[in-house]
């Protein structure tokens, strides 16, 4: 018995040491320590799970938060990339897509990104119910995959970078303001000189 368990607690050890964990519980370190979580679908199942890991890798969300991080609409798709001849069997992609941006108050997005995954699939017309259950667990291991990468993502984000891209996007945004402020003088001033003539 104490053998099954000093070898039980040897190979914890040397998993835990060559930097082996389990699939979706990676540690993340963050430079970014609150944010502003915002989605086209706050309470699907892709945004509560990645609101769940930023909070559990000690990422506060708060409104409060001096920049945003926006997750679009999770997008499936499904193509046949293969077809065996004289069954009814074939060998689907499945790609599962997200967008994301940071974004600072009212300037445009600083950081604009996608998320990928993809999984193969054999579908047994013979066999729907079983192909479509497959389906729906690839679709989960999926979501969790791109948690997975939106976290990598995230955690690769320094400050420095985002005031930098920050104080860019002002200056664009400000020539902008300054160049409608133009046109709309110039327009007033040519509408005044058409009324006096």
């Amino acid at each position: 018995m104490r053998l099954a368990q000093l070898l039980t607690l040897s190979m914890a050890l040397v998993l835990s040491a060559c930097g082996f964990h389990l699939r979706g519980t990676g540690s993340f370190q963050f430079a970014l320590k609150e944010l502003h979580f915002t989605s086209a679908d706050r309470f699907a199942p892709l945004s509560e799970m990645l609101q769940q890991r930023l909070l559990s890798q000690g990422v506060e969300l708060t409104s409060s938060a001096e920049y945003s991080l926006y997750l679009g609409r999770e997008e499936h798709t499904r193509r046949t990339i293969s077809f065996t001849a004289g069954t009814r069997s074939s060998e689907q992609m499945l790609t599962t897509t997200v967008d994301y941006e940071i974004r600072y108050a009212g300037l445009p997005a600083l950081l604009k990104g996608q998320a990928e995954v993809q999984r193969t699939q054999s579908f047994n017309q013979n066999h729907v119910s079983a192909s479509s259950e497959e389906a729906l667990l690839l679709r989960d291991e999926m979501r969790n995959e791109l948690v997975m990468q939106l976290m990598q993502r995230l955690q690769a984000i320094r400050p420095a970078q985002l005031e930098q891209l920050r104080a860019e996007a002002q200056v664009k945004a400000d020539a902008e303001a300054a160049a409608r402020e133009a046109e709309q003088q110039r327009l007033l001033q040519e509408e005044k000189l058409f009324q006096i003539n």
